[in-house]
């Protein structure tokens, strides 16, 4: 074996990670935001935003329904997790996860990031889509105005299928930040009925 080829050796064939790891920018094909526009203008839409607002409304009473919400709450973050059932198609999952953004942003937000990671687990491929939502700066005596603290949206798949998605908000306790708006009123923003 020749000098290069020891060293190429060793660079590449014995120090690749376990892990093979994909990262990009998000970004919905003209296709796909079609079909997202084309979803919100629909009765079924409408229909599964509001029971995903009823089962999370379910669950603060300890109720269990259909859709199957889990609650996230804590002094510094607050928000819901949606296992994927058969009460969603992989598109209409997609869709909701996509619309809490839109929502978010209506609500004075400005999109900070958005990625999707590739994980290549030992037993199952892990695909984790990402939007980062951070409050339009709005300063006043010194103070920002954290609105309900940023709001992390993320959807999981599994080996390339849905798996669950989850909205957080979470607070800043500082000073410089006026008091978070409750999440309870987000909510209320996130799942109001859609206009046509």
């Amino acid at each position: 074996m020749s000098f290069f080829d020891n060293i190429v050796d060793k660079l590449f064939s014995k120090q690749s990670p376990k892990t093979a790891f994909i990262h990009e920018v998000l970004k919905r094909s003209d296709q796909e935001v079609l079909g997202f526009e084309r979803w919100k203008k629909t009765e079924d839409a409408k229909s599964l935003l509001a029971d995903i607002e009823r089962a999370y409304f379910m669950k603060k009473q300890g109720i269990v329904s259909a859709v199957e919400v889990h609650l996230l709450d804590s002094q510094y973050a607050n928000g819901f997790a949606i296992s994927f059932n058969k009460e969603f198609s992989k598109e209409t999952f997609s869709h909701v996860f996509d619309f809490l953004k839109d929502r978010g942003l209506e609500q004075g937000y400005k999109l900070a990031q958005g990625d999707r990671r590739v994980l290549d687990k030992d037993t199952y491929e892990e695909t984790i889509e990402k939007w980062y939502l951070k409050p339009l700066t709005e300063v006043e005596d010194g103070v920002s105005d954290q609105k309900y603290g940023n709001i992390l949206i993320e959807k999981t798949e599994i080996d390339r299928k849905p798996s669950y998605l989850k909205l957080m908000a979470n607070v800043y306790q500082d000073r410089l930040y006026t008091k978070a708006k409750p999440f309870s009123e987000l909510i209320e923003q996130l799942f109001k009925p859609i206009e046509t």
